[in-house]
């Protein structure tokens, strides 16, 4: 009988000790799973799923454009600021007190659309910015209207390179970022 008792013992403490050793590891576990979810939302894992294009194709590999559409929106909600990078350098013909212009410029835009084709397009607009700036004066770039008229045309000039490649919507306004005449 003692032996009995003996067991009874043994078979009532252990049931009791895996009971608290099963509800350790189930704390653990949980807290482990909480600290990884919060490191993934805070790290922003959850919204670059959500930000990822749509694929614009159908299953029998036409293209969607309704999906493609929809996946980008036309109008962001805030302005966007797009550096031409790197800074436009040309020189003035002729004699004048200047021989050198350095001009930075930002782009800025509430398009999407606008954004990625200045990003994809911009050889090209760099080249008409640069056929642009090297027909300037210095007479006309020092005086604040000359330089008012030259960001007019450089609006002008980026939205007929957009315009070209069928988007509707260009930008907005351009900034001098840098003006240097030497």
């Amino acid at each position: 009988m003692a032996d009995e008792d003996l067991d009874l013992d043994d078979g009532e403490e252990a049931p009791k000790s895996s009971k608290k050793k099963l509800i350790i590891i189930i704390a653990g576990v949980l807290v482990l799973l909480i600290a990884v979810g919060a490191g993934l939302y805070f790290s922003g894992f959850f919204d670059d799923a959500s930000e990822q294009p749509k694929s614009s194709q159908t299953e029998d590999g036409g293209s969607d454009k309704n999906t493609a559409e929809e996946a980008e929106p036309e109008v962001i909600a805030e302005r966007s600021y797009w550096p031409l990078e790197p800074p436009f350098v040309l020189n003035f013909e002729g004699k004048s007190k200047a021989r050198y212009m350095q001009i930075g410029l930002e782009v800025a835009t509430t398009s999407n659309k606008a954004l990625a084709a200045v990003k994809k397009h911009l050889p090209v607009i760099r080249n008409e910015i640069v056929l642009l700036l090297s027909g300037q004066k210095y007479q006309e770039m020092v005086t604040p209207d000359g330089k008012e008229q030259l960001r007019a045309e450089l609006i002008e000039t980026i939205n007929n390179v957009l315009k070209q490649h069928k988007v509707k919507k260009g930008i907005e306004n351009i900034y001098f970022t840098s003006f240097v005449m030497q």
